[in-house]
């Protein structure tokens, strides 16, 4: 089998690629010979599941900083690798295809045709740092590499208290953080081997993915490896929790298990890594509609180096990686809480706002880069499809059309006008991957400016409408005029 892994290697880079690639064809990695296959949702394109990057975070790994993974053994990568625990639905013992062993990526590929050297987008979920999978239907990048010529990968990271465990006095507070770092080094390191340019890659993410990416823009000024960043309905400044009793939620979880609480300190670590997932996982508390980073909860912990302060403080010296951004949210980003309320039977108070709610953030990052001399977008979602009632797009209703996942065989039918937004989303997303600085210029989309006379806040779809227009600002939102 070794053999013809290596002659199969081998021919690709004698025929030189991409002209001779076959579809899921093995290709070597650092991880050790990877084979795919051809996606089943678009069979042109070639799809690796599973890829592990780091080693399994269990035992002594298990709350600790990633360790890559180095191999030499065969690897099928036909199938989804199991998802991260999370603090979501019912006991442990019900999760299906959830595992410690869950530090694995997904490429989607199509090499034969296009560019020789491809734009990549790496994607990183969204789920409050709580809960998120990448093997979700929304999320499968084959159409955008199938139809735009880029390179799609994600990345599975540690949520909940496996990667935000906020146990005081261990090294690296945030490990999920960490994972991501080390899923864009492996593509960096790899991506080549699939038709994709390492010097050529954006990082994208909604919700917490959208904070996350906005934080490693803060985290790596001085190397990003990424030449482009695109945050969705989320930013670093509504990331972090309050800082009060930010331990609480370690030492509650360890209590319950058995491990002691603040008393026993540090000798919870090695009585918490003796538990099972399952066992660890259920000593979370479920906390409901409202995102689980705020006090008591485990989410992205003040570390001075994957989290920072005074973002905003930051934001105003430009002390963030000067690469171009695409940011912006929907416009009734309270209606998912809304929808996920009635769906668990809970009574979501009429004073919630959700921290993507009003937009402020997204004007502060897109002005704190503009004023830094960097280009920057900022869009406001606002496409609906059907008869619902809500006054706007809800907390996520974009993804679907930027993924290209709105007819994918798990979901229900678009309307030709959501078809159509979805389009120009998908090349609006992918233009921007490709040509950081102007590839959303060459689109005729303004840079955020707040002070232009020229509306330049992209609006992106209406009810049952797929036009994008431009307005002022201040139409949709009263935020400081400096970041």
């Amino acid at each position: 089998m070794l053999l013809q892994l290596t002659i199969a290697i081998l021919a690709g880079i004698a025929c030189g690629r991409p002209a001779c690639w076959s579809i899921g064809q093995p290709v070597n990695t650092s991880s050790g010979p990877v084979i795919g296959h051809g996606a089943d949702w678009k069979p042109e394109v070639s799809e690796y599941l599973g890829v592990p990057y780091a080693e399994p975070p269990v035992g002594e790994l298990r709350f600790a900083a990633p360790k890559p993974f180095k191999g030499n053994k065969s690897i099928t990568a036909t199938t989804f690798g199991s998802s991260c625990p999370e603090n979501i639905g019912g006991p442990a013992s019900t999760m299906t295809d959830v595992d410690e062993d869950c530090l694995t990526l997904n490429i989607w590929t199509k090499p034969q045709v296009g560019e020789k050297s491809k734009a990549v987008m790496i994607w990183i979920y969204g789920g409050g740092f709580g809960s998120g999978r990448s093997s979700t239907p929304l999320y499968n990048g084959a159409r955008l590499a199938d139809e735009h010529d880029v390179v799609v990968v994600s990345v599975n990271y540690r949520v909940n208290i496996y990667g935000f465990p906020r146990a005081p006095f261990i090294p690296d507070l945030n490990p999920g953080l960490l994972d991501q770092r080390s899923g864009v080094e492996w593509v960096r390191d790899n991506i080549a081997q699939f038709g994709g340019d390492p010097k050529r890659i954006v990082l994208f993410g909604q919700s917490a993915g959208g904070g996350s990416v906005d934080m490693y823009s803060f985290a790596y000024p001085q190397d990003p490896i990424v030449y482009g960043l695109i945050s969705q309905s989320g930013v670093a400044a509504n990331s972090v929790g309050p800082p009060q009793n930010t331990s609480s939620a370690w030492w509650e979880s360890s209590r319950s298990l058995g491990c002691g609480g603040i008393e026993a300190g540090k000798s919870t670590l090695a009585c918490m890594r003796s538990k099972s997932w399952q066992e660890i996982t259920d000593s979370v508390p479920r906390r409901g509609v409202s995102a689980n980073i705020g006090a008591g909860g485990f989410g992205p912990t003040l570390d001075n180096k994957t989290v920072l302060p005074d973002y905003n403080g930051r934001r105003a010296k430009g002390i963030f990686a000067k690469i171009p951004m695409l940011v912006g949210n929907t416009n009734y980003e309270k209606g998912f809480y809304e929808d996920l309320a009635r769906q668990r039977n809970e009574t979501l108070p009429a004073t919630y706002r959700p921290p993507e709610l009003d937009g402020c953030g997204t004007h502060a990052a897109a002005l704190s880069y503009r004023n830094a001399g960097i280009n920057a977008w900022r869009y406001l979602y606002a496409g609906t499809w059907g008869n619902d009632t809500a006054p706007g797009a809800g907390h996520g209703a974009e993804i679907a059309l930027v993924m290209g996942t709105i007819d994918h065989p798990t979901r229900n039918n678009s309307t030709p006008e959501e078809a159509k937004l979805s389009l120009r989303l998908r090349r609006a997303w992918t233009a921007f991957a490709k040509d950081p600085v102007n590839g959303l210029v060459k689109l005729g989309w303004p840079l955020y400016d707040e002070n232009s006379e020229d509306p330049t806040l992209i609006r992106l779809g209406g009810r049952n409408s797929a036009r994008i227009v431009y307005e002022p600002r201040s139409k949709y939102d009263r935020c400081p005029s400096s970041p």
